[in-house]
């Protein structure tokens, strides 16, 4: 598991080792973060998740849309992850470099998986997936 900094308002994970003046997601201040050890599941934690893995971990994928842009995709879960009323993906979050640039927001009955475009050309690209049962999981690559 990885450590992050964790909006403790609306559960913004923050990449970086200290926090933010202000919480990119819902304009809190930097008091209400907490250091959380267990924050993010990788797929290093896949002794210890069983087969939850397959239905966890964002699946990247980048396509150039032009020189200077990417389109990062992701589906949560080389196995779809199940999407009903009591068990689904709450969010997708996207970072480069590890800060944040922007997020999706699902609801039940839509498909957990969505897409944003940047100029991402040389950066670490991370995608964080919240299931309300299962919690935080990331997904790294470099473009």
């Amino acid at each position: 598991m990885k450590k992050a900094l964790v909006c403790s308002v609306c559960g913004y994970i923050h990449l970086k080792d200290t926090a933010p003046e202000k919480c990119p997601v819902c304009n809190a201040s930097s008091k209400v973060f907490n250091l959380k050890d267990d924050a993010l599941k990788t797929n290093e934690d896949i002794v210890t998740t069983g087969e939850s893995h397959k239905k966890h971990l964002p699946v990247i994928s980048i396509n150039n849309v032009s020189e200077n842009v990417q389109e990062i995709k992701v589906k949560v879960g080389e196995l779809e992850h199940p999407m009903m009323p009591e068990h689904y993906i709450t969010n997708i979050m996207f970072y480069a470099d590890n800060e944040y640039v922007g997020g999706i927001t699902l609801t039940h009955n839509l498909k957990p998986e969505g897409s944003i475009s940047l100029n991402a050309k040389g950066k670490k690209i991370s995608v964080i997936e919240h299931c309300n049962i299962h919690g935080d999981w990331i997904t790294e690559t470099t473009v």
